[in-house]
């Protein structure tokens, strides 16, 4: 394989991963969470029509998700939330039922798992499916508040009207999503009452996630009320007119009047309104009417005055008469004044000021501070209505001020408001603390000072040597590189205000003489462990060591990291993946501070399987087995069953054993059948490999069975072969020897003279594991199987590759020779960065010298020798420029 596909194959994981990694948190970040629901059921009924495609399909399965995800702080299954999701096209299906999952995280893993396929859409008859659903008995919950939120981008086929009126009788409340294709008519007719409350709708897939947390604050709400109540048929009362008759909201510029139908056959509602002077007349001359159909029992009234009383009439419309009125008062509110006014940020010259929006139409605002003893301002400022904050300057250092701010509509001002600041007093840093200090660091704390926006901050060598850098207000602490080892430095700092400077503050320290760990060793290598050990360092607090998995393994294992006191030099490294390779950095601390690191890599073993595993002697109803002892197994597990015709529905049988036995004897078997048998090793929690043979039981006349391959071993492993020996059988016309990889491929076999005792197995691949299978043969008779597995050697790796030196902007690598190799494939990037760097070495190459690099920063290196168009492993480094 050449090193060039794998490269573009490697550059294309990393991207891929980033993009997957910035989906999810999208997805996630729209959520709201809903804390006061408490028994609900929610169906999600999803409906896809042709050719939506896999990207949108995952983007209605995150909007599904945040939906879900908004419950993760409230009680879920039985006693709490429920949770379903159906799917329909042609028909609808339960996907997930209410009662499948009791938690948010199994939750979010099975709408993940969905497969939403396109196709015609009949909405209605998923809605009478969704209806039917939410009423059966055995998942019935009478104290539940019921809600489907249907999810649609395209026009059903069949009608809709009457299946959702079904729905919602039953009790259920009835959110309708719309996306592109979708029928807002449809939608209207689809969900309850008020349809503003229970219909969205979205232009494209990619703006869903926009109402997610709209529809979560809805669904929250209706989780949180007590059930609805499912519609009976009622017999219409003898009234005459509207009844109940009263204002249901209030705005400055609108009423919104209510009230129970009238009987009969109404064919609307007309609606007087006459606006009341103070005194409580009538105002003749802006009295209005409206009419309304007669199918609503509200109407939002507008363009009235603001804080004005008004008095409403209402009369039902019959065909040819009109009924009794109603009457009711009503009184606008006036103009809502700006709230939460407040100082958000104080200066030496200034004060910001903050507030909320009042609804409603506004032209402006207006701000202002009067003077404290006469008449007039002192500060003045007309703002737009599209703001929501305003910076106060020009002011007197150290003064309290009371500043007052209204709002202006078309209709006139609003209230002010004040709020009341103090400009801040010019005053230094109270305290400079210098510590952790390193070869060529050391970190300067202070006290932060309230206002100000920036720091100075100053470091003079005991030669005289000066340097400053310029903070902003968000640091309160600054580690100062570049520094010379064992020398003392006087370190200033002075808060700056804008263009103003205040006071300096001194302090002074060393650096130390040494800071690096000079040896970092892996040993004691087993299938979940390793043991890290390394020097100790002058002056050291402590030690972080950091490990986890390279790039190749990521989703193996997480990376992890620790803190250890300054007196351990070795740390077990516990509950490691098998059969993974780890980067394991160590650095040095010195207080808050961390010194360079020393990073090196290692791989765990493998899971072991079983070897030598072979039937010893067998009869017409027994079967011996043996194998060979397996490193580290805590049990083995041995599996039979009969094969053949009419043998596929028999269970097979299993024996857990010791890992101390290495034979066991099956008895209770059928003459002169077949049998499947394998073992495997048992790590605790994990099974090694399956290793598996097949062997027949005598027949009750057989007497004289062919003897097994005995001391069947490997002699030599190579990269790309195994030899084999054994010991001769008398009587034998031949061996026949077959092998096949471990985890599939296609099976080779040979046959070997009878006087032959070694074979060597050619043109393997490296470090792959293959199963041997060797019989011995009478004629055309063979005899019971040996099986053997066996691992090529994998292609050597880079030892020692170290940072020889690091400069500015480069790093001197070195390595020692690979023996075969014919170059050396060399890459580096960021440590937080995924763009790649890399150069093709001649196999002579023992350094390189990378330059390009930015100062300070931390890069990974890599390097794997090459061997023709095969890459061997990849050795990793972190190195600081």
């Amino acid at each position: 394989m050449s090193f060039f596909p794998r490269k573009m194959k490697m550059l294309y994981a990393q991207i891929l991963a980033l993009a997957v990694a910035v989906m999810q948190y999208r997805a996630v970040a729209v959520h709201e969470a809903c804390r006061t629901a408490e028994v609900a059921d929610i169906l999600f009924l999803v409906g896809q029509s042709q050719g939506t495609g896999r990207e949108n399909s995952w983007l209605v399965k995150d909007f599904i998700s945040s939906m879900a995800r908004s419950f993760e702080n409230v009680v879920m299954g039985k006693g709490g939330i429920r949770l379903a999701v159906a799917l329909y096209g042609e028909k609808a299906r339960m996907s997930i039922e209410l009662t499948d999952y009791v938690t948010i995280e199994e939750m979010l893993v099975a709408i993940q798992d969905l497969s939403l396929k396109g196709g015609s859409l009949k909405t209605g008859s998923a809605l009478a499916f969704a209806a039917h659903a939410m009423s059966r008995l055995d998942t019935l919950r009478e104290d539940a508040a019921k809600a489907v939120v249907l999810i649609t981008d395209g026009k059903s086929s069949d009608s809709v009207e009457d299946e959702a009126q079904v729905l919602q009788d039953g009790g259920v409340t009835v959110f309708a999503v719309g996306i592109k294709d979708a029928d807002k008519n449809e939608l209207n007719k689809i969900a309850s009452e008020p349809t503003a409350e229970h219909v969205l709708y979205v232009e494209d897939f990619h703006l869903l996630h926009n109402m997610a947390p709209k529809l979560s604050r809805r669904l929250c709400f209706t989780a949180s009320e007590p059930p609805r109540p499912i519609k009976q048929t009622m017999q219409a009362e003898k009234i005459i007119g509207p009844r109940d008759l009263h204002i249901s909201e209030h705005s400055h510029s609108s009423l919104r009047l209510t009230w129970m139908p009238a009987t009969g056959r109404v064919t609307g509602y007309r609606v007087h309104l006459h606006p009341l002077l103070p005194s409580g007349q009538l105002v003749p001359e802006d009295q209005r009417q409206i009419v309304v159909d007669g199918d609503k029992s509200t109407v939002l009234v507008t363009d009235l005055k603001p804080n004005t009383k008004y008095v409403f009439t209402v009369r039902a419309i019959y065909a040819d008469v009109l009924g009794e009125s109603a009457a009711v008062k009503g009184k606008t509110t006036p103009v809502p004044p700006v709230t939460n006014f407040r100082v958000i940020e104080e200066g030496l010259f200034s004060l910001k000021v903050a507030w909320t929006p009042p609804l409603g139409k506004l032209e402006g605002y207006k701000i202002y501070i009067l003077r404290a003893n006469r008449p007039g301002m002192i500060y003045e400022q007309v703002l737009r209505s599209d703001v929501s904050s305003h910076m106060l300057d020009n002011l007197q250092e150290d003064r309290e001020y009371s500043i007052s701010i209204y709002a202006v509509y078309p209709q006139g001002p609003s209230q002010p408001v004040a709020a009341v600041g103090r400009t801040l007093k010019l005053l230094p840093v109270k305290s400079i603390l210098l510590q952790n200090e390193t070869t060529d660091t050391l970190q300067a704390r202070w006290s932060p000072v309230r206002g100000a926006t920036g720091y100075r901050l100053t470091w003079t060598s005991a030669e005289g040597s000066i340097q400053d850098v310029n903070l902003s207000s968000t640091y309160s602490y600054y580690m100062i590189q570049g520094l010379q080892p064992g020398t003392e430095y006087t370190v200033t700092i002075n808060p700056i205000f804008g263009d103003v400077e205040g006071p300096v503050v001194r302090g002074k320290a060393t650096t130390v003489a040494s800071s690096t760990v000079q040896m970092l060793k892996v040993s004691e290598i087993s299938i979940n462990s390793a043991l890290v050990s390394w020097d100790s360092v002058a002056g050291a607090t402590g030690y972080r060591v950091a490990w986890g998995p390279t790039p190749e393994f990521f989703g193996k294992d997480r990376p992890r990291q620790l803190a250890l006191n300054k007196s351990i030099t070795a740390y077990q490294l516990r509950n490691l993946a098998h059969d993974t390779e780890y980067v394991i950095s160590l650095y040095v601390l010195f207080g808050s501070v961390e010194g360079p690191g020393i990073t090196t890599s290692a791989r765990t073993s493998p899971l072991g399987y079983v070897s030598n595993f072979k039937v010893m002697s067998y009869t017409s109803t027994s079967l011996s087995l043996v194998w060979s002892a397996t490193a580290a197994a805590t049990k083995f597990k041995v599996t039979w069953s009969p094969v053949g015709e009419g043998k596929e529905k028999q269970v097979a049988k299993t024996q857990y054993l010791s890992s101390r036995v290495l034979a066991y004897r099956i008895d209770h078997l059928l003459p002169d059948t077949l049998y499947k048998v394998s073992v495997r090793a048992v790590f605790s929690k994990s099974e090694g490999l399956e290793v598996t043979l097949t062997h027949r039981t005598a027949s009750l006349a057989d007497s004289n069975p062919i003897q097994t391959i005995q001391d069947l071993r490997i002699t030599d492993t190579g990269i790309n072969s195994l030899k084999l020996a054994w010991k001769r059988l008398p009587g034998v016309t031949h061996y026949k020897i077959s092998w096949v990889p471990f985890n599939g491929g296609l099976e080779t076999s040979q046959l070997v003279a009878a006087e032959t005792v070694s074979f060597t197995i050619p043109k393997l691949k490296e470090s792959t594991t293959y199963t041997i299978c060797m019989s011995a043969m009478i004629g055309g008779r063979e005899g019971s199987p040996t099986l053997l597995t066996a691992t090529t050697l994998d292609l050597p790796k880079v030892t020692e590759f170290t940072v020889q030196e690091a400069v500015e902007t480069s790093v001197l690598l070195t390595w020692t020779a690979v023996p075969g190799a014919s170059m050396y494939l060399l890459t580096w990037r960021l440590s937080s960065a995924s763009d790649l760097s890399w150069e093709l070495l001649p196999a002579a190459s023992r350094s390189y010298r990378v330059t390009g690099l930015s100062a300070k920063e931390m890069y990974l290196f890599s390097i794997r020798p090459v061997f023709g168009d095969t890459e061997g492993p990849e050795t990793t480094l972190l190195g600081q420029t």
